[in-house]
């Protein structure tokens, strides 16, 4: 009597669930009915049990000690985490779409404004930015104009800001990526990425635009590219030095730093670094996906395939004013930990 008690539980759950997410308009009409479909048998598998029997029996739960019902939970439950994946990628599909349209809106606007031909043969540094107005002047202004007789030419990606971040990058000289829709570093470091390979560009630099990176440190990070000994170089704060924000980011560097090293097989000692060079043929192997914690991927994805990851050390220093866009610790080290687990399953 208590599992049939249950199978009724379980049924109004699975009808609130389903008319919640109808309401905000999450379930069609053809969804929402087959929710209500297997609601409405595990009532009936309570009040009348014998009913399902010759399908029970079929499925291997045998009439006694409630098998029956425990056999309609399995499988409206299994049924139900169906249509519930099925929603997931429905919305994943969905976020894609209008990500890939805001992403495609962006470099036609980057051809009416004609910079892409002055990257041509140069070290193009990719910066995402979202809302570092206060912050990319002086990074922009601490960026060397040559390196090993490459022009310099930093490419801001303005990812959906609100501030003045655009305006001040433009006013001091660089390219400038005007993208209406936030979607995440990793989107917006994939468009910059996506421009220098279309413009020519010889080498590629990301950088963070909230002064935590020395630009003056560039030339340590695209040396090793020049001479021939690496395809893609990391900064590691851990090789150089950094100021810690808290004892739990120190330890979690460690950790997926000892991670990154054993699934990829390349020594890594920091993890989460954004800023790397790369040369233009290493980026064009590269299969990058990561909205957002897309570090690890790159690395990952790079190591997998065969190119050499080298690390330099560089200086990490504080935001050089207003508060990090990172999330909390744990909700950080989590999607962390899922960009990791589908770059090394796929």
């Amino acid at each position: 009597m208590g599992l049939r008690i249950l199978g009724a539980v379980v049924a109004a759950l699975l009808v609130a669930f389903a008319a919640t997410r109808y309401r905000k308009g999450q379930l069609r009409r053809g969804e929402m009915l087959a929710i209500a479909v297997v609601a409405g048998a595990l009532y009936v598998a309570a009040l009348v049990p014998d009913l399902f029997d010759p399908i029970l029996n079929a499925l291997g739960f045998q009439a006694g000690e409630e098998r029956r019902i425990i056999g309609l939970l399995v499988i409206s439950n299994l049924f139900t985490l169906g249509l519930v994946f099925r929603g997931f990628t429905r919305d994943d599909q969905l976020s894609n779409e209008i990500g890939n349209l805001v992403d495609y809106v962006a470099l036609r606007r980057v051809e009416d404004e004609g910079w892409k031909g002055s990257l041509k043969g140069s070290c193009a540094v990719v910066m995402p930015a979202f809302n570092e107005g206060d912050n990319i002047g002086a990074v922009l202004g601490e960026m060397p104009e040559t390196i090993f007789d490459m022009p310099v030419r930093p490419v801001v990606i303005a990812d959906g800001c609100t501030d003045a971040t655009e305006q001040v990058a433009r006013n001091l000289g660089a390219a400038v990526i005007r993208r209406d829709l936030r979607r995440g570093s990793g989107a917006a470091v994939r468009l910059g990425y996506q421009a220098a390979l279309e413009s020519g560009a010889r080498v590629v630099v990301t950088i963070d635009a909230d002064g935590q990176h020395d630009p003056k440190e560039m030339q340590r990070l695209v040396e090793p590219l020049i001479n021939g000994d690496a395809d893609m170089v990391q900064g590691s704060r851990v090789l150089g030095s950094f100021e810690v924000e808290s004892p739990a980011r120190k330890y979690g560097v460690k950790v997926f730093a000892r991670l990154l090293t054993a699934l990829g097989r390349t020594k890594i000692t920091d993890p989460s670094t954004g800023y790397r060079a790369m040369t233009t043929d290493t980026l064009r192997r590269l299969d990058l996906r990561q909205d957002q914690f897309y570090v690890s991927e790159v690395i990952l994805d790079a190591a997998r395939k065969g190119m050499k990851v080298v690390e330099v050390p560089i200086t990490m220093r504080r935001r050089a004013s207003g508060e990090t866009k990172k999330p909390a610790t744990f909700r950080y080290a989590w999607g962390f930990s899922k960009a990791i687990v589908r770059t090394w399953l796929r």
